[in-house]
């Protein structure tokens, strides 16, 4: 015999339609009316329409053990050995002082010393890997272009001769992208640049000042601008677009600042508690799909964080390997031969935990979205979950507007 999958997601429609979402498999289906009535209990499932949900694993064996199959799902991941992504920090020092941000922003950069670690370290390990991906990472990573120019060409060549495949992204505040260095970073092979835009023009201004104070607002939308061609978010959108920030050319991440325990009360108040994020996020999301803007696919995970795996690693501009790079707190170093050394308990804990170790994340239906939250949130003290959790019916509304889901 059958029954209902625990992970499926009815989203009911004005016109007496629904959505029927299932978060293990992400299969995502529109219910015409008479088929809600049906899925509700009113009258049996004809034999087509049953074998339909069983095919589709909206209905499952009783025997069947879900969450054994999500833990499955994350243990191959885990195991997998093929790929490996770093995160590199170039420097502490920065040109902003953002006024959520958990660095202090010394003058300390990576000396050659650490990227020859960090390049050892990647020859021990390139000749297992398929795929190598290398996030540049600050402080403000581009105050130090001669270093990051140096260090990509050492693994561009690396990575080649060892036939493995290399991918770059960016995290900076952008400020310092000019049409040159747009074109450079091209060169050099990174084909992602995140740039972090707090809202229209007052609150960036406010939140995301130059060390002096001024504001940045231009400058930052300046450098999306640079980067595509080479108090109201739909001012910003309406910026964006009007700079040539279209949708074909660039995707719209929204995320939480987050209140890493060094901020006063005042400042702390910018921070959303994660529920109060989800419903400003749901209202963010509608105004980015009305400008043209793709919104998140809504999919199953095999992991929260690639962070949490032994797969993705953190390099300090020291040379020691962080938790994640939302904190400079070290978990392990490199030593000078470029292998990983004197982990402590929090390495030991972030990386060996698992998804279903809390019960309450065992017994959650939105477990395959989230695989437990992140662990940097749940070793502070904060909740962990995901934000998804709390407007999954807008999500799903959002992701069918894109998907064209089969109709039964």
């Amino acid at each position: 015999m059958a029954t209902w999958s625990r992970y499926n997601f009815v989203v009911p429609k004005s016109d007496g339609t629904a959505l029927l979402f299932n978060a293990r498999t992400g299969e995502l289906i529109r219910l015409a009316a008479d088929r809600v009535r049906e899925c509700a209990g009113k009258y049996d499932l004809d034999d087509e329409f049953f074998n339909f949900l069983l095919q589709r694993e909206f209905l499952v064996p009783d025997d069947l053990d879900e969450v054994e199959l999500i833990a499955e799902r994350h243990e191959t991941a885990r195991a997998d050995g093929s790929a490996l992504s770093i995160t590199i920090e170039l420097t502490e020092a920065c040109n902003f002082r953002c006024v959520y941000c958990y660095q202090e922003h010394a003058k300390q950069h990576l000396p050659e010393e650490i990227e020859q670690r960090i390049l050892r370290y990647l020859e021990r390990r390139l000749h297992e890997l398929k795929s190598l991906h290398v996030n540049w990472f600050g402080g403000e990573p581009l105050s130090r272009l001669p270093t990051l120019r140096r260090l990509s060409a050492g693994l561009r060549s690396r990575a080649e001769f060892h036939g493995c495949r290399l991918t770059q992204f960016i995290t900076t505040n952008g400020y310092l992208i000019t049409p040159a260095i747009a074109a450079e970073l091209r060169t050099l092979g990174i084909s992602n640049v995140q740039i972090t835009l707090d809202g229209a023009r007052e609150f960036h201004d406010r939140s995301r000042p130059l060390a002096s104070g001024h504001g940045t607002y231009e400058r930052v939308l300046a450098a999306c601008q640079h980067v595509v061609n080479a108090d109201s978010i739909d001012l910003l959108l309406s910026d964006l677009v009007g700079h040539g920030i279209t949708p074909s050319k660039a995707v719209i991440h929204i995320v939480r600042a987050l209140d890493h325990g060094n901020l006063d009360v005042s400042t702390s108040s910018i921070c959303f508690k994660n529920a109060d994020f989800a419903r400003k996020w749901g209202e963010i999301l509608d105004s980015v799909a009305a400008h043209g803007f793709g919104t998140p696919t809504i999919a199953p995970v095999a992991y929260n964080c690639p962070f949490d795996l032994e797969q993705a690693v953190m390099i300090g501009r020291d040379g020691s390997l962080r938790h994640c790079s939302s904190t400079d707190h070290e978990i392990a170093k490199l030593d000078s031969d470029g292998q990983e050394v004197d982990a402590n308990a929090t390495y030991n804990r972030v990386k060996r935990r698992r998804p279903t170790d809390d019960p309450n994340c065992r017994d959650c239906r939105y477990l395959p979205l989230c695989m437990g939250g992140c662990s940097y949130l749940r070793d502070r003290g904060q909740e962990a979950c995901n934000p998804e959790r709390y407007v999954l019916p807008q999500l799903v509304e959002l992701y069918a507007m894109q998907a064209s889901p089969l109709r039964q």
